[in-house]
């Protein structure tokens, strides 16, 4: 006989999603093709998409099988999401996680059953349009002058934390944190055709800065800074992530002194977990998952990819390589080298 965990018993019965996410998860430009909306298409993102009407097995007309359509084929039934989700195109870890967090709170606490509460942020953290490394001026104390601007390390950690103080207060919640997407393999599509503008990604974003600290010129350096940056940021989020998941229910998160201020104190409520998912950032991409429209979000298969490995996380094959951490930043920042092997990396659910 198989016994589940209380846990385990609580995922299989996910009645509610949300997420706290970024432009990605609002599916911006996932439609891919000229007249660009240079705007969020919700209906593409790979989570809280519902698009199916009553065939709940099918992908809906935009062709993305999303988390939640997903879950749905699973169970037969009708799940609740977030319309629209509580993502926000622009947003960051280091500004937008907190209110993100009050905002899934509010709309998960007025659901009933178990609910889901996904975190994918920190691409634009790392993706500043700042073109030269050191900078002594940086609008804010939190951004590191001498690294582009960028969100520094300890004041993304102080963010994550205090976001996490906020989900783990929500009963009967699966807290699902995905790492970021390896950004630094956008500049392996140079020479994709955009739809936006004449020529490929690469002229278009020279003319419309795009992640400028990486793609101005996809130079070795930048692209080596790129990564090293938003690996540090997947480190930070799958340390503390275990850390916040390693909480018994009815304790307190760890209180720590970081960036300047006290953060940790909250206590976790009753049902809820954390689990945390590297599919995104070992995911190898390929030209055809980057929208025409600006060579930098996913496309409508793009999102779809997305939504198929944080359900059903990624097997790593001959067939379905995942890049590979050689210790090589170059190497491992454009995922040259890749993985092979029947390795797995889990999803959120």
């Amino acid at each position: 006989m198989l016994i589940l965990s209380a846990a385990a018993n609580a995922q299989l019965s996910v009645q509610a999603v949300d997420v706290a996410g970024d432009s990605i998860s609002k599916g911006f430009n996932a439609r891919s093709q000229f007249p660009c909306s240079n705007g969020d298409e919700e209906q593409y993102n790979w989570l809280t998409s519902d698009t199916h009407g009553t065939s709940l097995c099918g992908r809906g007309t935009e062709n993305v099988f999303s988390f939640v359509e997903r879950l749905e084929c699973d169970f037969g039934t009708n799940i609740l999401a977030a319309n629209p989700n509580h993502a926000a195109s622009g947003a960051k870890m280091l500004s937008d996680f907190v209110s993100q967090s009050n905002n899934i709170k509010t709309y998960l606490n007025a659901q009933t059953g178990q609910r889901l509460a996904a975190v994918f942020l920190g691409h634009n953290d790392g993706c500043s349009s700042t073109l030269t490394k050191m900078n002594a001026s940086c609008s804010l104390a939190d951004q590191d002058p001498n690294n582009y601007c960028r969100t520094r390390n300890d004041s993304f950690e102080r963010e994550f934390r205090k976001g996490l103080d906020v989900l783990i207060t929500v009963a009967n919640t699966r807290v699902g944190v995905m790492a970021p997407v390896r950004v630094s393999q956008l500049c392996n599509f140079g020479s994709k055709a955009n739809c936006q503008l004449f020529g490929n990604c690469t002229f278009l974003w020279g003319s419309a800065n795009i992640c400028g600290s990486l793609t101005n010129d996809c130079s070795e350096t930048r692209i080596v800074d790129a990564y090293t940056t938003m690996k540090a940021y997947r480190d930070v989020i799958k340390r503390v992530t275990a850390e916040y998941d390693a909480v018994p229910v009815g304790g307190t998160s760890p209180v720590v002194m970081i960036a300047g201020e006290m953060v940790g104190g909250a206590t976790k409520a009753a049902g809820t977990d954390l689990v945390y998912s590297d599919a995104a950032w070992n995911y190898k991409f390929n030209a055809d998952e980057i929208s025409c429209c600006d060579c930098f979000h996913p496309s409508a298969l793009g999102q779809d990819r997305l939504g198929r490995f944080a359900k059903e996380g990624i097997s790593c094959s001959k067939t379905a390589p995942c890049c590979r951490e050689t210790g090589d930043p170059l190497t491992d920042a454009k995922c040259l080298r890749t993985e092979r092997k029947r390795v797995y990396y889990r999803g959120i659910y």
